[in-house]
């Protein structure tokens, strides 16, 4: 966000600040008789408030530069996806309205730190847990969850978010989210609003294997070239792959 941000305003913001003064009076008089005499004295509050850039602000900002000159930014506002779509180049700026959701191939194992973390302490936990008695009927055995969490450790699976014409279109967006920068208990599934990086074109006919997405690092790439063009080669395989029309993308933001 912020190269962007940075390449639209000509630089990035580090911090602002605001200042605020404000006066108060108080006072009193007192009366003789013929004369009136009356004190006042006068105070001045100011305030300093130093603000850093964030985020959101830079991705409003970037919303109202793209859509106020889209040709300067490269910026598409996508209302017709069907014929938009097939002429956005690569490096290019999509705003769209969409319907959003996680594949089932890759949900299972997306982002799973606290999946794996939670099996290695209940591996633990297994020979305590006999000798005090517990019942672990039904539980995995030691071997079993060590396996999984081991599977867990060396394959690093991004979340992968896809995105869909809610009119019922052919096209596609699809790209991975890094963990880092989701906000805590984000889901993703239903209408969303998205601006995203175009980094690909996949044609109709043509197949992209949903395990060749940055952070999905599980095949080399002569492989991922391979199943680009063979696509799946069986019915358990179908949900790893999603086929063309669509656009591999990068996302600068995903929001409702």
């Amino acid at each position: 966000m912020a190269s962007y941000i940075a390449s639209a305003e000509g630089g990035l913001r580090r911090s602002g600040s605001s200042r605020s003064k404000g006066g108060q009076g108080f006072g009193g008089s007192a009366g003789f008789s013929g004369a009136k005499v009356e004190a006042r004295k006068d105070s001045e509050n100011e305030a300093t408030l130093n603000v850093d850039d964030h985020d959101a602000a830079r991705l409003q900002r970037l919303i109202a530069a793209g859509r106020a000159d889209p040709e300067e930014h490269g910026w598409r506002e996508v209302l017709e996806p069907e014929t938009e779509f097939p002429a956005a180049g690569t490096g290019a700026l999509i705003d769209w309205e969409c319907e959003v959701y996680v594949p089932e191939g890759i949900a299972p194992v997306a982002n799973q730190s606290g999946l794996r973390d939670a099996l290695r302490t209940m591996e633990a936990m297994m020979p305590q847990a006999r000798a005090m008695g517990l019942d672990t009927e039904g539980l995995p055995d030691s071997d079993e969850m060590s396996a999984v969490a081991g599977f867990l450790e060396n394959v690093d699976v991004a979340l992968v978010v896809v995105g869909e014409d809610t009119s019922g279109g052919d096209w596609k967006v699809v790209g991975s989210l890094n963990n880092q920068w989701m906000a805590k208990g984000a889901a993703f599934d239903g209408d969303a609003r998205i601006v995203a990086k175009v980094k690909r074109r996949i044609p109709a006919g043509s197949f992209y294997p949903l395990l060749s997405l940055p952070g999905m690092n599980v095949s080399s790439r002569e492989e991922r070239r391979r199943q680009e063009r063979q696509g799946p080669t069986s019915d358990d395989e179908k949900s790893l792959f999603l086929e063309g029309p669509l656009l591999v993308v990068d996302y600068l933001a995903t929001y409702t």
